[in-house]
């Protein structure tokens, strides 16, 4: 198992859901875990319940990323951080909101990416895992903006493994469906509505579910990389067509 030979990972997003159900695995297992999130609070309660190293900063940085990360033995990068916007169509989103989104979703993994995977490829040794969305694999009405995002970054993970091609190092990307993080909090200004939009009555996927298929991921023996793994709510599907019917 690949985990057995795993020293020391970074998982951003950290400060909750997906992202903190994996430091407290990989601490379980003995690994080093830098926590990189904004929140320096929920951080260090973090870093007291497991003992992991609190980074607190913005993913979006490149040259605080660069900075503290640059030069780091990493064997595990977690590129988890994301951020959702608010519903609504394409032409409904403002500048400021669709840069915000891109610079966490997608800079942010390039900057991580500059920090880590060149030291990576030169130890041919270590193990990249993008966590996407099933909404960048499909078409996703109401979350355009989000959904593109995603699809940056399933684009950026297939060319991320021929950068890398022949250096030892794998390249992993996690697409999950609704996962009940509380991240869909963000796409209403009404959190309880969107709780009861988004949650309540609904079988979604808890974090840990995620957090448990990145652990098999990382287990699986360095011969096999997991390229692209969809993770759906029993209870979601895709698909269907619409019609208009003209009138008069």
């Amino acid at each position: 198992m690949s985990l057995d030979i795993y020293k020391t990972a970074i998982v951003t997003g950290a400060s909750r859901g997906i992202g903190a159900a994996l430091v407290r695995r990989l601490r379980a297992k003995g690994l080093t875990v830098h926590a990189v999130a904004r929140s320096a609070d929920a951080l260090d309660a973090l870093k007291r319940e497991t003992g992991c190293v609190p980074h607190a900063l913005d993913v979006a940085d490149r040259a605080a990323v660069v900075k503290t990360f640059a030069g780091m033995p990493v064997d595990v990068l977690v590129n988890n951080a994301g951020i959702l916007a608010p519903a609504g169509a394409i032409f409904d989103h403002d500048a400021a909101s669709v840069d915000k989104l891109f610079q966490i979703n997608v800079a942010g993994v390039i900057n991580f990416l500059a920090a880590a995977a060149p030291g990576m490829k030169a130890r041919r040794r270590g193990h990249i895992v993008n966590v996407s969305s099933m909404a960048g694999l499909m078409i996703s009405p109401g979350i355009p903006v989000y959904a593109a995002s995603k699809a940056a970054l399933h684009s950026l993970s297939q060319t991320l493994r021929i950068d890398l091609h022949g250096s030892n190092v794998r390249v992993s990307e996690i697409a999950p469906g609704r996962v009940k993080s509380g991240m869909h909090l963000q796409m209403m200004d009404d959190p309880k509505a969107a709780q009861e939009r988004y949650y309540d009555g609904l079988r979604c996927l808890e974090p840990e579910d995620v957090a448990d298929a990145i652990m098999f991921v990382l287990a699986a023996p360095e011969r096999m990389d997991v390229t692209l793994m969809e993770i759906n709510p029993t209870d979601q599907s895709y698909g269907g067509v619409n019609y208009h019917r003209a009138q008069g």
